[in-house]
């Protein structure tokens, strides 16, 4: 066979597997599938939108320590709501509240107060303190009985704790979200939602256009200062930025609530006697400005409501929020105005 007829042959197998090829290699188009979004429910405590599951969970109290051994304390980022309050000798005690974040390290935790519990009343919620003052024994007692789901390390729920030796007693206690969880439905304390009052919010509104700095001033020159950053509110003590013991974040608090209870000191240790149930007068700082108004805690049963001085809901910014509760005579300062008691 000459070459002349071998081309033709050649030239037809060529073509043959171009074609197989184009017809085997032709991309096929697909549709990019639109995500699924992630679903949100408003957290009751401070307005931040959280996964549904975390709002299924009991809010948590926890009683943490403010001692200078106590710095930098664990868990305190991760607070849905923090209350500020004087514990003796004008040293201050912070119960935090959670329920939109889970921390695994909460503390130190320290010792409660009647007050203390009646702040946490309304919330229904874990109490996790290590014992109690001697006016609080009974008062404990008869809530527990009551439902109360009172995890006192001490006591009832020392499981819930455990000791970091790396610092030194009393401070160092701690706790976790989860594992108060875990242990307080053996106690017969049910993890459940909680079905009570809630804050106004609404959504953040024009900042100030220069939001001045806040200063709470507390007996013995104690003094928290709230420094914005832009977004939020800094918190300061000492001249030193608050952060988490494992986390070098700096607290970002996003409203303030001074609210003034009087109280007596019960004995020469300045342990305290405070009614935390009634109408007092509160400034609230929201986006850098400050409204006065008033702080309307009704009973035990009844998260309190932050009003105008007319009557009507003061609305919060979604995010964390600090309730100073200051001492008769104490001043709270936003820049220039200043308010006392």
């Amino acid at each position: 066979m000459t070459p002349r007829s071998r081309l033709p042959a050649a030239l037809c197998a060529w073509l043959l597997l171009v074609c197989g090829c184009a017809r085997q290699s032709a991309p096929v188009a697909t549709a990019t599938p639109t995500p699924t979004p992630t679903p949100a429910v408003a957290d009751p405590l401070n307005g931040v939108m959280v996964a549904p599951a975390a709002v299924r969970h009991r809010i948590a109290a926890v009683m943490i320590d403010n001692y200078p051994d106590a710095r930098p304390q664990s868990g305190l980022y991760d607070a849905d709501v923090v209350y500020e309050v004087e514990a003796e000798g004008g040293i201050t005690r912070y119960m935090a509240l959670y329920l939109g974040d889970a921390p695994a390290i909460v503390g130190p935790v320290r010792s409660a107060r009647t007050y203390f519990v009646d702040l946490a009343r309304p919330y229904d919620p874990f109490f996790a303190h290590a014992g109690q003052n001697d006016d609080t024994i009974e008062q404990l007692a008869a809530l527990r009985g009551a439902g109360f789901s009172d995890m006192d390390e001490i006591q009832h729920t020392p499981e819930a704790f455990w000791r970091d030796d790396s610092r030194d007693m009393p401070h160092n206690l701690y706790t976790g979200i989860a594992r108060m969880r875990k242990v307080g439905p053996s106690y017969g304390y049910a993890d459940r939602p909680y079905q009570g009052d809630e804050f106004a919010f609404a959504p953040a509104s024009a900042t100030s256009s220069d939001p001045a700095d806040v200063v709470a001033s507390f007996w013995l020159e104690y003094d928290v200062h709230f420094v914005w950053d832009g977004a939020a509110y800094q918190r300061f003590i000492d001249g030193q930025a608050q952060h988490d013991r494992d986390d070098d974040r700096p607290y970002r608090v996003r409203d303030i609530i001074a609210v003034w209870i009087p109280a007596r000191v019960l004995d020469a240790i300045g342990d305290l006697s405070m009614d935390v149930y009634g109408r007092f007068p509160a400034v609230l700082v929201r986006d850098g400005r400050a409204t006065p108004g008033l702080w309307d805690a009704q009973g035990p049963a009844t998260l309190p409501q932050l009003n105008d001085e007319a009557g009507a809901p003061l609305a919060l910014t979604p995010g964390q929020i600090y309730v100073e509760v200051m001492p008769q005579g104490s001043s709270f300062s936003v820049g220039k105005q200043v308010w006392s008691h």
